[in-house]
């Protein structure tokens, strides 16, 4: 008895000592679901029925190194259920402190015009994607980053990023490391916030990736730029995004609104991008890796029409991290492509509707 006391005493004093210096934290969230799939199959059908399609989990741990200066190293990882192996997420190690934060590391980057949806609207496709392309808007990419954030000046925090595509930009996983497909971005942004409103801009340059059969750059001088905003009125929050490139790659627009009701969150989301012309930029080679590369990057091929997604959807709260989500997503000419010579339809569309149910636990 007395050992057992004595043991326990001195784990105690060993954690009392640790917590000091890191404190561990774990995160997440669990989401199963009744649902139909957006993707039409080639017979028109669609997969149904129960999923786990909403689960990560993540771990930091966070050192106070004196003078106002903190370390935290932060992983995780996505749980998709039975069959599905466990797939590595967002690896970051942060340096914070008087002077501003330094974030490098392995991010999944979704964009400001994915965090201005309602979040009352929820679908495996439409939410957070990172494989479906035809989606209006870009989605979710993988990417390794180096991030500054200064200080807040008033109302308006400002960043600077550096980053490189792995080989595999939509994929969950790679065990490909280093910088595989050339392509670099390097993005300056601006975020003002202030009681109900916020503003955001940013602007991307991209460059490098080279082409295997000319020697040239063939994103130097490729441009994006996006601009955000929310405003919340109270009885509802609205939300407006947009983003345009350079090399004539489609513009992308979001409107989203969510009007709490006691416990109960209703939202509707609208998303859309024009059609696609031919991407250019000089010779007919240069074009083609250029028609490429806007694929690689955003899923737009030269011809694709222009496409929307309309998404309506509640969410229940039984407490701050529990609830159930009903959603309706119906997509119109996501992925369908017209030829620009002869103008006929040369693939059909490939999403048209996703709706679920869906029982979420975060922690």
């Amino acid at each position: 008895m007395k050992k057992t006391l004595i043991a326990l005493a001195a784990v105690a004093s060993l954690a009392t000592t640790g917590a000091a210096f890191a404190q561990a934290t774990i995160s997440g969230q669990l989401g199963f679901s009744w649902q139909q799939s957006p993707v039409v199959a080639l017979d028109g059908s669609h997969i149904q029925g129960l999923s786990m399609n909403d689960g990560d989990i993540y771990i930091a741990a966070k050192e106070d190194l004196g003078g106002g200066m903190s370390a935290t190293a932060r992983g995780g990882f996505t749980l998709r259920g039975r069959g599905t192996g466990i797939a590595d997420r967002d690896a970051t190690i942060t340096l914070a402190g008087p002077q501003g934060a330094l974030t490098v590391g392995a991010l999944r980057a979704c964009g400001p015009l994915d965090a201005v949806k309602s979040g009352a609207v929820t679908g495996t496709t439409y939410t957070a994607n990172e494989s479906q392309k035809e989606v209006p808007i870009d989605t979710c990419s993988l990417v390794d980053v180096v991030i500054y954030t200064a200080p807040k000046m008033g109302d308006v925090t400002f960043s600077a990023t550096y980053g490189e595509f792995g080989s595999a930009i939509t994929t969950p996983t790679s065990n490909v490391k280093g910088n595989a497909t050339g392509i670099t971005f390097s993005v300056l942004g601006a975020v003002y916030a202030a009681g109900p409103y916020m503003a955001a801009a940013d602007v991307t340059l991209y460059g490098g990736a080279k082409s295997l059969s000319q020697a040239y750059d063939a994103l130097d001088g490729w441009m994006r730029t996006r601009l955000t905003g929310t405003y919340d009125a109270g009885v509802a929050k609205f939300g407006l995004g947009y983003q345009t490139r350079t090399w004539g790659i489609a513009d992308q627009y979001i409107a989203s609104v969510a009007v709490p009701v006691q416990n109960v969150v209703i939202g509707i989301d609208y998303m859309a991008r024009n059609a696609q012309g031919a991407a250019t930029k000089g010779t007919a080679a240069q074009n083609t890796a250029l028609e490429s590369l806007a694929y690689t990057l955003s899923g737009l091929r030269n011809g694709d029409a222009a496409s929307s997604a309309l998404g309506v959807g509640a969410t229940y709260n039984f407490s701050k991290t529990t609830n159930l989500n009903a959603s309706y997503i119906t997509y119109n000419d996501a992925g369908k492509n017209i030829s620009p010579t002869t103008g006929l339809v040369t693939q059909k569309a490939v999403l048209d509707t996703e709706y679920r149910l869906r029982l979420l636990k975060t922690f």
